[in-house]
């Protein structure tokens, strides 16, 4: 019986001891985990600063270029302005010269001949206001000329300024294209990480849950505060143009609508592969809702459409619209990228109804 006893003393504290060592084994897990979060954290939080700056690099770029081509417009209108009035000094010089040539060769022997002749007075001073007046438009002509060549200074100067200013802003653009293939190269490795962070601890469902119930709350808020909106512009929604509507941009498809992502989740939109930089257009006018970063989607535009529908612009590298904005279908509204942690470049497109997700496709002409 005291062997007994004592066995099952021995057995029950071995059993404590094996409790003991799996709850530290446990509270081992939650503790990397919770470190592993933080880290996700921290890395999300960098990303999102990155990606959020390479979009106004992006913007300020656009802006430089739209700046470079007024001032190549203004530059062609001088040079044309310029090539006109070289051709109006040539007209003033053939005229003076013409006026030269015919005071040469009749007015002064004319001139000579009625005074040496003593011939009719009237006559000499008809002649002498004829040469007056030729003398006058002479002088004209010569003072024409000489605003003409002002003219031409000024021109000059002012395509000179133009080509300056044009090249401070080319050198402009040409910096910030630096900036932002150094930022892109930075927000890269930082992706990697990312990823390599998420792999190794098996945390990609519970993100993508996470991000799901974020989305899904976003829109109902969104929802609730536009309904009266909404109801004003007298938006109709996309019912009438299922199967209508063209792609936001052209492309292969990645990933379809309802394609399991891993085993419990699968997609509720579709992935168009496309090049990093391509213009992404609205598929339908309405107005934008959302415009901005948000965790598993990266940089996002949402367009309302009245009547519960929605559309979704994911993964973007550049965004040109901001909330309130009215877009048309066909506008364009963002640029494709692979924000949001993606490993390669390509848009995520959702349509929604009421909140819930539908198949694209089922909207998209064919």
């Amino acid at each position: 019986m005291a062997f007994s006893v004592f066995s099952a003393s021995n057995k029950s504290q071995e059993t404590k001891q094996q409790l003991e060592q799996i709850k530290g084994q446990i509270k081992t897990v939650q503790d990397r985990l919770s470190g592993q979060r933080k880290e996700y954290g921290s890395a999300t939080r960098q990303l999102k600063n990155t990606e959020q700056k390479i979009n106004s690099a992006a913007k300020i770029l656009r802006a430089t270029q739209r700046q470079i081509s007024e001032q190549t417009r203004s530059l062609m209108t001088n040079q044309t302005k310029q090539k006109q009035l070289q051709k109006d000094l040539k007209q003033h010089k053939q005229l003076l010269a013409q006026q030269m040539q015919s005071a040469y060769s009749s007015g002064r022997q004319q001139y000579l001949k009625l005074l040496l002749n003593q011939e009719d007075p009237e006559k000499l001073g008809r002649m002498l206001a004829y040469y007056d007046y030729l003398n006058r438009a002479r002088t004209n002509s010569m003072r024409q000329l000489g605003d003409t060549l002002v003219q031409l200074a000024e021109v000059k100067q002012s395509i000179e300024d133009s080509i300056k200013k044009l090249s401070v802003l080319e050198k402009s653009q040409l910096q910030e294209q630096k900036r932002l293939l150094s930022l892109k190269e930075q927000r890269e490795r930082e992706v990697k990480n990312l990823a390599r962070n998420i792999a190794s601890n098996d945390k990609k469902l519970s993100n993508l849950r996470e991000n799901e119930e974020e989305l899904e709350s976003l829109l109902r808020q969104m929802q609730k505060a536009l309904r009266e909106i909404i109801k004003e512009q007298n938006l109709e929604g996309l019912k009438k143009v299922k199967g209508k509507l063209t792609w936001p941009i052209k492309g292969r498809v990645s990933l379809n609508y309802g394609e399991r992502i891993n085993r419990d989740i699968r997609s509720n939109g579709i992935r168009i592969s496309a090049p990093e930089g391509k213009e992404v257009a609205a598929v339908f006018h309405g107005r934008v809702v959302f415009s901005d970063w948000l965790r598993g989607f990266g940089l996002l535009v949402i367009i309302d459409h009245g009547d519960g529908y929605m559309s979704l612009y994911g993964n973007n590298q550049s965004l040109f619209k901001d909330v309130g904005d009215w877009v048309e279908a066909g506008e364009m509204i963002s640029t494709v990228g692979q924000s949001g942690g993606q490993a390669s470049p390509g848009l995520y497109f959702e349509i929604r109804h009421q909140g819930k997700a539908r198949n694209p496709k089922q909207w998209i002409r064919s």
